[in-house]
This record gives structure tokens, sequence and C-alpha cells, in this order.
């Protein structure tokens, strides 16, 4: 029997409880992995790491998550996530909160879903866990296409003047990629415009089952974002009948 969307949550994760994918890029082979997940308790936060995440030939601690068997539990936000969220004594925290498409009250996890906790010269990033549909066998992420600075000079212009909200991405696969043969491709008029995310990749893998990706464009920030956070989508993935 194939495995379902909800066998990859492990037992000491709540179910509805708030979470976050976090992510790894080796810095020489700039390949993105997916490493493991935090949530957000009624007692604080944890964070573990997954067992296949460990396995891999290049993996490397987090710092301060030295213990690969231990799940992580804090009262306060750990400081991997905290130095990602503008502090409420900036004068511009509301603006770039008005940026993110949150309000003001929004909660670390939002801003950290909306943002990527990304920062200059930094190798982590953070995904809000998927939304899990059972009925329909579906798994919804929201991500950064990944992989545009790679792209063609002709895909970037159309990037810039052509993809728009709501707009609907192709999503190929290209067993044949040399680097990755789960690769799937992100395409709009005929332009590549960059891939589904490795760490997408590697928690649906975490399933064992066979499924497909459709792609639907909800954000297109300024070019001052740079290209890694210029195209965000939603993502969704169907296991196979």
């Amino acid at each position: 029997m194939s495995a379902s969307v909800m066998d990859v949550r492990p037992a000491v994760v709540q179910h509805g409880a708030p979470a976050l994918l976090v992510a790894w890029q080796n810095p020489e082979t700039r390949r993105y992995r997916l490493l493991g997940r935090t949530v957000a308790t009624d007692q604080g936060y944890e964070f573990g790491y997954f067992p296949n995440a460990v396995s891999a030939e290049d993996f490397r601690p987090i710092p301060g998550f030295s213990d690969v068997n231990r799940t992580y539990s804090s009262k306060v936000l750990f400081p991997l996530l905290s130095g990602r969220i503008m502090s409420n004594s900036r004068p511009d925290r509301e603006e770039w909160l008005q940026k993110l498409d949150l309000k003001a009250d929004a909660a670390p996890f939002e801003v950290l879903a909306h943002s990527f906790g990304k920062r200059v010269a930094d190798t982590y990033e953070f995904f809000e866990e998927p939304s899990v549909d059972l009925v329909s066998g579906t798994l919804t992420f929201v991500v950064p296409v990944h992989g545009l600075r790679y792209m063609t000079s002709e895909a970037l212009a159309h990037v810039d003047t052509s993809v728009a909200k709501g707009q609907i991405l192709e999503a190929v696969a290209e067993p044949q990629n040399p680097k990755d043969s789960r690769a799937v491709g992100l395409w709009s008029g005929g332009h590549k415009v960059g891939f589904v995310p490795a760490p997408v990749l590697d928690y649906v893998d975490m399933i064992g089952a066979p499924g497909h990706f459709t792609a639907r464009v909800i954000r297109k920030n300024p070019p001052s974002d740079g290209t890694h956070l210029r195209v965000i989508v939603e993502l969704v993935w169907t296991q196979s009948q």
C-alpha cells in the first residue's frame, strides 16, 4: 500500500501546530537540502531533524543543534529564528510587514513563513510546512521559485515584464537532469523561470509515493529583493492514485 500524505509527520509533532521546515544550502554545491522542522507548541518551541536528512553525505548540523537525535525545546524562539525577524523598535517594521502582506501583530512563524527567513550571505531558509488535504491527497506549499538567477536573460526579462500574480506556471519533470533526476522545472510563456525547490522534493520523498505538481504565482517581489525571492508560488503536490 502506498504511504499517505500524513506519514511525513512524526508523532512528536502535534497535528495543527504551526510548523516551519528548515532548509540549508550547501555553500560548495549550492544545493538546497531539507534538514528538519521547528514547531510552535503551547509550551514554546521545538526543533528536530528529519532522519533522512541526517544520513545525507553532505549533512552538516546547524550550530546550536549538534545532537541529531534530540528534540530541542525552548520557551522562547530559538536564536536561529529570532535573528531573522525585524525588531519592533525598527521604524520601518510596519512597512516591512505590509510588504510581506502581514498585519502589525503577525506571529513570529507567520513572519518567517512570508519572508522565508532569508538574510544576506546566509545558507538557511524556512518554509511553512505544507497544508494537507487527506481527501484529495494533496500537499500545498508556499515557496520561492529557486534557480531564477541561473536562467537565461530572456527568461529574466520575461519575469520582469510578463509574470504576474495569479498566473499558472507549467511544472515539467526533468528525469534526465544531470544534477537531480527529481528536478521539476517551472515554465512561463515558453521560458524556463526556475525550479521547484529541492527541499520540497525532499519532503515529498518522505512519502515514498508518486505524484505531480501544479504551480500558481501568488506574489512577485520587486527586483531589489533579488532573484531568489522574486517569484513566490503556491505549489500543490497531488499524490497519484
